[in-house]
């Protein structure tokens, strides 16, 4: 890998069009790209009789793939599932209630799924998260790691004794509390 950043090229046709990638939550990113690119361009489109130029959800879903991945320099190394490239691969429930009836899959993937619906994950080909549980990770050492980071982080921001709105123990899921998990299915 070199450390460069990859460059998309400009699309015609497209006011303003610029190189895109998203990051964090993908499903919550790919949603939020879709909607305000839209909303922009109905804006800019607005009283001049033109037809507003918007992206369509395989271009969100582009972006979030194969766009993503030239943007942050691997794009020799993913992005399309090709020989030669390892293959991170994100497998989706599509009959989970929010994605149902699959009409569209690019269109339920973009707009519909979440993270909840990821059902495997393939990183470098090798399976990473399977039947939805997460695999070969310690779940309650990352906790507290993931606290003790927490702690060091508001100590050095000089917020260290500021009360924490519910405890770690209330943050802790328990599938036996909760209300629905607990009854018998009809």
């Amino acid at each position: 890998m070199t450390g460069r950043v990859g460059r998309r090229p400009r699309r015609t046709g497209r006011p303003g069009a610029a190189q895109v990638a998203l990051a964090s939550d993908m499903f919550t990113q790919m949603r939020a790209l879709h909607t305000i690119q839209r909303m922009r361009a109905v804006h800019a489109a607005y009283g001049t009789g033109e037809q507003p130029a918007r992206i369509g959800v395989a271009d969100v879903l582009d972006f979030a793939t194969l766009q993503g991945a030239r943007s942050i320099g691997l794009g020799d190394v993913t992005g399309p599932l090709t020989p030669g490239k390892q293959a991170d691969v994100l497998v989706v429930r599509a009959e989970d209630l929010n994605n149902m009836p699959l009409n569209d899959p690019i269109g339920t993937l973009v707009l519909g799924s979440d993270a909840r619906n990821i059902d495997a994950v393939f990183i470098a080909g090798q399976v990473r998260k399977w039947a939805g549980a997460v695999l070969d990770v310690d779940l309650v050492a990352l906790r507290e790691d993931v606290r003790a980071s927490r702690e060091r982080v508001l100590h050095a921001a000089g917020r260290a004794d500021r009360p924490r709105r519910c405890t770690d123990q209330q943050r802790e899921p328990s599938r036996a509390a909760h209300p629905v998990a607990a009854r018998p299915p009809n």
